[in-house]
C-alpha cells in the first residue's frame, strides 16, 4: 500500500489508525515543522524517531514512543508518506495504547498551561511548603533529574557546615541519598561552586559578594580593667603580609563563624591576639 499526502488533510491519530486497521508493516515519515518517523509491524507500533537541530532521538520503549508521538501530533502543516519498514522487529504496542499515553501528556500540559511556567525565562523551586507533600515514584524521578550530583564539601562551601549537616541528616533519615563515584568531568561544577564561594563569587544565592574591607585590621586595644603601670606596654608588631590565596584558604576554613561581611581575618591577627593575652597572663 502506497500512502502519502498532506498533514492538513490527515491528523496523526488518523494515520496511526490506518496503519493499524490495514495491518501495515512499514515506516511512517512526517515532514513539517518537526520531522519524525513511526515504525510498524503488522499494524503495531514498534518504535519512533524524532529529528531536531541537535540530532535524532529514538524511542524504543512505550514511554519514549509516546513522547515522540506527542511532539509529532502537534505538527499540523507538512507532508507524510509510508515507506518500507526499517524499524525494530518487535511485538510493539497497539495504537490505542500509545495514543492513551499521548492523550495523558496532552492533559498534563493543559493543566499547567495557565500557570505561566512554560513561558517563563526561569523557574525555581519554592523554599517552603504549607503542608506535607507526598511524591509518587514517577514524581520523584522529576526531582532526581533536576538535581546534579553533589558533595558535602560543595554544600558546606555554599551554605556553611551546620546547614550542610542538617541537609545530609535529612537525606539520610529519609533514605533519599546514596554515594556514587563521580567522573572528573561531572565533578567540575562542584569544584567551580566551592571555589566560587571561597573567593566571594557567590554570596547567599547572589552573583556578587558584599563589599569587603581592603584596609589593614585595626590594632587590638588593651583591656581597661588592668591598672596602668602594672603591665608593661607591649610592642606593637605589624602582622606579616598574607597572600591573597592564603587569605581565601583561611576564610574558607572559618565556615560557620558569624562575622560582618567587612571583617577580614588572617593568621597574623590571631597570632597577635594570642601573644598579647599570654603576656597579660604572665604578669
Amino acid at each position: 500500500m502506497h500512502l502519502s499526502g498532506q498533514l492538513s488533510d490527515w491528523s496523526m491519530n488518523d494515520l496511526l489508525q490506518i496503519m493499524q486497521v490495514t495491518n501495515k508493516t512499514g515506516s511512517l515519515d512526517i515532514e513539517g515543522e518537526r520531522r519524525g518517523r513511526v515504525h510498524f509491524r503488522e499494524g503495531r507500533v514498534t518504535g519512533a524517531e524524532l529529528t531536531g537541530i541537535d540530532g535524532a532521538h529514538s524511542g524504543s520503549d512505550r514511554d519514549g514512543v509516546a513522547d515522540i508521538l506527542y511532539v509529532l501530533a502537534s505538527v499540523a502543516e507538512g507532508s507524510f508518506s509510508v515507506g518500507a519498514a526499517d524499524g525494530p522487529d518487535a511485538k510493539g504496542w497497539t495504537v490505542e495504547e500509545v495514543l492513551s499515553d499521548v492523550e495523558a501528556l496532552q492533559t498534563l500540559e493543559s493543566e499547567v498551561s495557565d500557570s505561566g511556567l512554560f513561558e517563563a525565562n526561569g523557574v525555581k523551586l519554592i523554599h517552603e511548603v504549607g503542608e506535607a507533600v507526598t511524591l509518587g515514584p514517577g514524581e520523584w524521578q522529576t526531582f532526581v533529574n533536576l538535581v546534579p550530583t553533589f558533595s558535602f564539601g560543595a554544600l558546606e562551601a555554599r551554605y556553611g557546615r551546620g546547614t550542610a549537616v542538617r541537609m545530609f541528616h535529612t537525606l539520610n533519615r529519609l533514605g533519599l541519598a546514596e554515594t556514587v563515584a563521580v567522573p572528573e568531568e561531572e565533578a567540575d561544577w562542584l569544584n567551580r561552586l566551592a571555589e566560587g564561594v571561597a573567593t566571594g563569587a557567590t554570596w547567599n544565592g547572589h552573583t556578587e559578594a558584599p563589599e569587603t574591607s581592603t584596609e589593614e585590621p585595626e590594632a587590638v586595644e588593651a583591656v581597661e580593667s588592668i591598672e596602668p603601670g602594672t603591665v608593661e606596654e607591649p610592642d606593637v608588631v605589624e602582622p606579616e603580609p598574607v597572600a591573597a590565596s592564603e587569605k581565601r584558604r583561611i576564610q574558607t576554613e572559618l565556615k560557620g563563624v558569624a562575622a560582618p561581611a567587612s571583617t577580614t581575618l588572617t593568621d597574623g591577627v590571631y597570632d597577635e591576639i594570642r601573644r598579647l593575652r599570654s603576656r597579660v597572663g604572665d604578669k
